[in-house]
């Protein structure tokens, strides 16, 4: 597909969202208040235990840019979607404007420019207390779309429905010109399902029931080949208000392979503690209708979401659920004294090294003439055959290189982690990257920056070396929408399928059952040997 191989990341068809590779990909996901509850993404690895596909971020504009890099980083490297908002806009028409200047921020951009493979940008939050006038809905979306392409920003933008995100009346009238407008035809829309039967007004909606109004909507965004999305949606609507048919509304989604988000993770939802999935954050305090989402309904997040391939099989993997701690001492410099762990050596240039908030700044006032004539340093410990994933983030006063290795503390310098020459911006830049420890052991290996040769200062933080997640782990995570050791049921998809055993280093073993599709559910096969079943489909 032609159009397909233009773009960098994720593309709208017809009405469906592709990966980069040309992969189908439909929505199962959870919203999360990140800016208000966990600025650090420590749910993250949490959330990705449901086996859900892509998170949206609530963010505001007074939230920092590097906390939310970080936490689409930690999406990505979960195997999730990270698709970040802007909620000031929240029953606020006239704050999309200040939406789109914080996705255009020079530093914001720089982050949508190194995860754009991934991402999806919502503009903005239930703009509007009120249904706009159509051609007004169009001309502020139209210069918003037009402004952040002409920035270079060409991932999918999500468009929220007005009047708090529960009118599709612009979104099914203005949506098909607003994407035939944008210079890259890739704009998702997404309706909020907050329509409680206690509130429901045939009249005002045209529908009978909330049931016939779903129905109607989604239906009709079919019809027009809309890229629809439920954004949000919950058992209750804000003040406690019932009943919201949220079974209902996955089950329509599923019959016609539409995306949604259910409405939230938390807790943190004060305003009506019912919408709250969790109890504590974690997967484990899963409860009621987060639970049934998540892992019991037939329609909900386990047994529909599918994780895209690229995702899957990327280089950029780390062990943030078990295995994720970090090898590196002091790695962010917060400890009484900043450069503990931190060695600092000058072999004929200088520099003044200051650590100010997680950040350490190298002031070069003599580069010398070598890369090796400044270097910042520490000892750390590799065993043989580990995988491991080295991570940091850093900027220059200046675009320049640095070098960085992870090597033998000897004269021969043996190299173990395929040492890279960085470029450096002006702006802060995320790096990370995989290697095996395919050397012997060596308890003293060293981490060593040479940044001599050239005259220009930098700044670096968060350094993270972990150990990668085994194959076994992987698979588990990956197919856990699907995967039960031993017993258990599993529902048949509505195409060709197999049902694989796979070792716990991935190899496939045997096939051992397999379908037309649509079968409904079925038992696993009660086995003797062990291993990892997965429900493949084989129609793709």
């Amino acid at each position: 597909m032609n159009m397909a191989s233009a773009k960098p990341g994720f593309f709208v068809q017809d009405r469906f969202l592709y990966s980069k590779d040309n992969e189908k990909v439909v929505l199962r996901g959870i919203n999360h208040m990140f800016i208000w509850t966990d600025r650090e993404g420590k749910t993250i690895p949490e959330i990705a235990k449901t086996g859900a596909n892509c998170v949206r971020i609530v963010w505001n504009t007074r939230g920092r840019v590097s906390d939310l890099d970080n936490i689409i980083t930690q999406c990505i490297s979960n195997g999730m979607i990270p698709i970040p908002e802007i909620h000031d806009t929240t029953g606020n028409w006239d704050r999309l404007v200040e939406a789109m200047e914080f996705w255009l921020r020079d530093e914001m951009l720089q982050v949508i420019s190194n995860h754009q493979q991934y991402l999806i940008v919502n503009i903005g939050n239930e703009p509007g207390a009120e249904s706009m006038d159509s051609d007004d809905f169009f001309t502020a979306y139209n210069a918003i779309i037009t402004k952040m392409r002409a920035s270079g920003v060409r991932v999918p933008l999500m468009i929220d429905a007005d009047q708090w995100g529960q009118s599709e009346k612009n979104l099914l009238e203005v949506g098909p010109r607003l994407l035939q407008a944008d210079p890259e035809h890739n704009l998702l829309f997404s309706i909020h399902m907050w329509w409680p039967s206690e509130r429901h007004d045939p009249k005002a909606t045209g529908y009978a029931t909330v049931q016939e109004r779903i129905t109607g909507v989604l239906e009709a965004s079919v019809e027009k080949k809309l890229p629809l999305v439920i954004g949000e949606f919950a058992p209750v609507a804000a003040g406690g208000i019932k009943e919201i048919p949220y079974k209902f509304i996955m089950s329509e989604a599923e019959r016609l392979k539409i995306g949604w988000l259910a409405w939230s993770w938390g807790p943190g939802n004060s305003d009506s503690p019912e919408m709250d999935m969790t109890v504590h954050s974690s997967f484990n305090t899963l409860v009621g209708w987060g639970k049934e989402v998540c892992v019991d309904n037939p329609n909900g997040i386990q047994n529909t979401s599918v994780i895209p391939n690229f995702i899957q099989e990327k280089n950029f993997d780390i062990g943030s659920q078990v295995m994720g701690t970090n090898l590196i001492q002091n790695g962010d410099f917060s400890e009484e004294n900043p450069l503990s762990n931190w060695q600092v050596d000058f072999w004929g240039g200088k520099a003044d090294v200051k650590v100010n908030d997680g950040v350490v700044r190298f002031d070069i006032k003599k580069a010398g003439k070598e890369s090796w004539n400044l270097q910042f340093k520490q000892k750390l410990s590799l065993r043989e055959g580990v995988t491991y994933i080295f991570s940091m983030r850093a900027k220059a006063d200046k675009p320049r290189t640095l070098n960085v290795n992870i090597k033998k503390d000897a004269e021969l310098y043996t190299p173990y982690a395929n040492g890279r020459i960085l470029d450096l911006s002006t702006s802060w830049q995320n790096f990370s990257w995989k290697f095996t420890m395919k050397e012997s052991s060596d308890m003293e290996a060293l981490l060593i920056y040479d940044m001599g040769g050239v005259p220009i200062s930098w700044e670096l933080s968060d350094i993270s070396l972990v150990q990668a997640r085994s194959v076994a782990d992987r698979l588990n995570r990956t197919f856990q929408r699907n995967v039960q050791k031993n017993s258990g049921y599993f529902n048949a998809p509505n195409s060709p399928w197999e049902l694989h055993l796979y070792s716990s280093k991935g190899e496939l073993l045997e096939i051992l059952d397999k379908g037309r599709g649509g079968e409904g559910m079925r038992q696993y096969p009660k086995i003797e040997r062990s291993g990892i079943m997965v429900v493949k489909d084989i129609s793709k």
